[in-house]
């Protein structure tokens, strides 16, 4: 039978200066476990939805609003559409109650449009191919099928469906496989699905490779990662990101190597990322750190107690006051000359509470904290001299936001083929959200043009919103 293992032994005291000592040592041990006890997603790393019921949230200032539509609300009605498939003409009867003759007008007074979707929307086309025999040779001669007809058994419109299902919708294979049964009375495997989504994962080659290079080249990218499972195996889904585009890359290691892999060796342009030390290897002036993230860490240490708590307040409220004077500096409502004064002013100020707070904080973990923050201040500041720099990574942030919840909803991958497909059509599909395309029409027109061999649509040739 395997040993218990021994419970070490509680420290003894000899004298009061020995009892003093032991009881420091427990109290900042249990101030720490307490801290990491409070955590939430306000003052650390952890989703809103780990938040319990009990967790305090920000109070809002009232606005006196009520509920819903305010007066004087413009409201949104149903454009009527052009193309109608079928028109019921109703007339009233000839003779008036009064006795009178009737003369109908000669249009209608009102118009009303019900849309329906239809019971059966989908078709099959049946290829029949024949075969001959050779008179001379006997040989057997057969027809082969067209290469402008899919070798599969689904069509370029069902194909992507399921893929946009997946990228778009969050839905599992199982999911959309149900979808199929009820909406269509298509009945499919979930290997068909599953390899309807590597054929056009293996399609979408050249247009993941066009949104990588047009986020690469970008003047200000943003950078991420959350966890990827594949099979048993703990991963990573990267994302690199502006306003414009988004590109995933799904990698087995967190470490800076795969950062150089999606960023490149040295980025020359400016990176967006919080304080992971994966993106150490840019150069600081390339950098800029998130302030979201560093008022996250910040409030952990004002929700502390004692000495820790009244250092981190400090700190909070200087955050506060910068996000204050960005927004109104980007209002208008100040000039360039008085925002970059109060932000050099602030800055000092910003620097001498995190010296402060490395001396008088109590707690490790929260000295190491301001410490990293002197040591990387340059990459606290570079929005300042180019103002297009955004304080914040919510860009990413948002953008993996769509990754996150797809992983929640599924099991994760199981091949090299599926983890293609993943960052492909998540590429694609936040691509178009911010372009205000349609994935699935993008979609559609590259298998498309890859059957018919005709030339393969990038982005730049999708310029049909999306309805």
């Amino acid at each position: 039978m395997p040993r218990k293992k021994q419970q070490p032994k509680p420290p003894t005291a000899t004298n009061l200066d020995d009892a003093n000592a032991i009881i420091q040592v427990l109290w900042d041990r249990l101030n720490d476990l307490e801290d990491r006890l409070n955590q939430n997603s306000r003052n650390s790393s952890r989703p809103p939805s780990s938040n319990g019921p009990g967790t305090s949230t920000p109070t809002r200032k009232s606005t006196g609003k009520s509920r819903g539509a305010q007066t004087g609300h413009k409201g949104s009605k149903r454009v009527m559409s052009d193309s109608v498939d079928e028109s019921r003409v109703y007339y009233p009867d000839e003779q008036c109650p009064c006795g009178g003759h009737v003369v109908m007008s000669k249009r209608p007074y009102r118009r009303h449009q019900v849309f329906e979707i239809p019971q059966q929307a989908y078709s099959v086309v049946e290829h029949q191919l024949y075969q001959g025999c050779c008179y001379r040779c006997s040989k057997t001669v057969k027809a082969p099928l067209p290469e402008t007809v899919n070798s599969g058994q689904m069509g370029n419109n069902l194909l992507a469906y399921v893929v946009v299902q997946a990228g778009q919708f969050h839905q599992s294979i199982s999911k959309i496989q149900q979808q199929l049964i009820q909406n269509f009375g298509l009945h499919f495997s979930r290997g068909a699905i599953s390899q309807a989504q590597g054929t056009v994962s293996s399609v979408l080659t050249p247009a993941y490779e066009d949104v990588k290079n047009r986020t690469l080249a970008s003047d200000i990218v943003h950078c991420d990662e959350t966890r990827h499972q594949r099979g048993r195996e703990r991963r990573w889904m990267w994302q690199v990101c502006t306003q414009d585009y988004s590109c995933f890359m799904t990698h087995y290691s967190r470490g800076n190597w795969a950062a150089k892999k999606l960023l490149g060796e040295s980025p020359t342009n400016m990176v967006v990322t919080d304080q992971y030390a994966g993106y150490h290897y840019i150069d600081d002036s390339h950098r800029q750190l998130c302030w979201a993230h560093i008022l996250r860490n910040m409030q952990a240490l004002a929700d502390s107690w004692g000495t820790n708590k009244l250092c981190g307040a400090k700190l909070v409220r200087l955050i506060h006051l910068l996000f204050r004077l960005r927004h109104r500096f980007d209002k208008q409502c100040l000039s360039e000359s008085s925002y970059l004064r109060r932000i050099i002013t602030l800055q000092e100020h910003w620097q001498q509470a995190l010296h402060e707070a490395q001396r008088l904080c109590t707690t490790r973990r929260y000295r190491n904290r301001c410490a990293l923050l002197l040591k990387h201040d340059v990459m606290c500041w570079a929005f300042v001299n180019d103002h297009r720099i955004p304080l914040t990574n919510n860009e990413a942030e948002r953008s993996l936001r769509s990754y996150v919840l797809w992983r929640k909803g599924s099991y994760g991958v199981w091949s090299h083929r599926g983890e293609q497909f993943r960052q492909r059509i998540l590429s694609i599909v936040e691509t178009c959200r911010k372009q205000s395309l349609n994935p699935l029409q993008w979609i559609r027109s590259i298998l498309n043009a890859v059957l018919q061999k005709q030339p393969y649509p990038l982005l730049a040739d999708m310029k049909t919103p999306c309805q």
